[in-house]
């Protein structure tokens, strides 16, 4: 009558769509996590690429240095340096593999697969193609996180439960049945006057209750309020990550374009060093700089397209899986 079924049902309903909110916020974590590993496992090939195709080119310089240096071409301080810097770069290609195959054991989990019959075969990720952000999206884009839907859910929750509190003032009617026997006397059990039906109505009236109601209406009150904070916290998150992955895209991108800059003119580097060494104009240690020059803006440029793309996906979770319309967004 005082709506307090109505109520209680409304604030269960909305219990149970927040819990499927939080499997939400679940699956959407471990996808996140999902993309992340795998990109970085196709930058950490890209690098060992770079590393494997810079190793080659060191060893056949060091061929040809110590053929120098047996005709007398070229000193033995030559050649040690030569092969310092083709164990040095072996060694990090070595560092890399392992944390390419420590990378491809953590997505095996994230999969549900055993890591030994989890494998990806080598897919370096040679040019960045990040999704293009379309501008002017809706702020309506943030109720689709499943952590802002669970939060308003809660406080639907919250809200209903007040007004059961509200109705536990008022009295309670309820419908009892009762069926039995007038007699527990064996000799009237099978008699059909001593049997017993009746439907009534009851009436539980709340009084005497020392302030308990009004004690539990004040605090559903303060735990809607929680719940009203939450939410409104749970959004200014959503903004800051949607701010904060943009910020990334926008600035990651720059970077790798400005580190492909950089690696055209380091091989040009290289190859004028190489020139003028062959010409007896520099000494070999210019040669060695530009070879680590070219060798470090490589490795960045693998690194801060791993960024980029993981910058991308980070926008995709904070916009609840991307900027494309749902069916039921569009519905409503």
């Amino acid at each position: 009558m005082w709506g307090r079924v109505r109520r209680s049902f409304e604030s269960a309903r909305a219990t149970a769509a927040a819990a499927d909110d939080d499997v939400g916020v679940v699956r959407l974590a471990v996808e996140t996590d999902v993309a992340q590993y795998y990109y970085t496992i196709r930058a950490l090939d890209a690098q060992i690429q770079i590393l494997k195709d810079t190793v080659v080119a060191y060893e056949e310089q060091v061929r040809l240095l110590s053929v120098q240096l047996r005709t007398g071409l070229v000193s033995g301080t030559v050649v040690s340096q030569a092969k310092a810097q083709l164990k040095a770069t072996q060694a990090q290609r070595q560092n890399t593999e392992r944390a390419r195959a420590n990378t491809e054991h953590a997505l095996a989990i994230l999969c549900g697969r055993p890591a030994p019959s989890f494998t990806l075969a080598s897919r370096p990720l040679a040019e960045p193609s990040p999704p293009v952000v379309p501008t002017g999206l809706p702020a309506e884009l943030l109720t689709r996180r499943p952590d802002v839907a669970e939060a308003e859910k809660n406080v639907v929750a919250a809200n209903a439960q007040i007004g059961v509190a509200t109705a536990e003032f008022y009295p309670r009617f309820t419908l009892t049945s009762s069926a039995g026997f007038q007699s527990a006397n064996a000799d009237m059990l099978f008699n059909w006057q001593s049997r017993v039906a009746s439907i009534m109505p009851s009436v539980s009236i709340p009084i005497f209750q020392g302030g308990r109601l009004r004690a539990n209406l004040e605090a559903t009150k303060a735990r809607h309020q929680q719940t009203v904070a939450a939410y409104v916290n749970q959004v200014l998150v959503a903004y800051g990550d949607v701010e904060d992955a943009l910020t990334d895209v926008h600035d990651f991108g720059d970077q790798v374009g400005s580190l492909q800059d950089a690696v055209a003119e380091s091989q040009n580097y290289l190859r004028l060093a190489q020139v003028q060494y062959r010409q007896g104009l520099v000494d070999y240690l210019l040669v060695l700089d530009a070879e680590r020059t070219l060798l470090a803006n490589q490795l960045s440029l693998a690194e801060t397209v791993n960024l980029q793309m993981t910058a991308s996906v980070r926008l995709i979770k904070a916009l609840g899986g991307g900027w494309t319309p749902t069916q039921d967004s569009a519905r409503h």
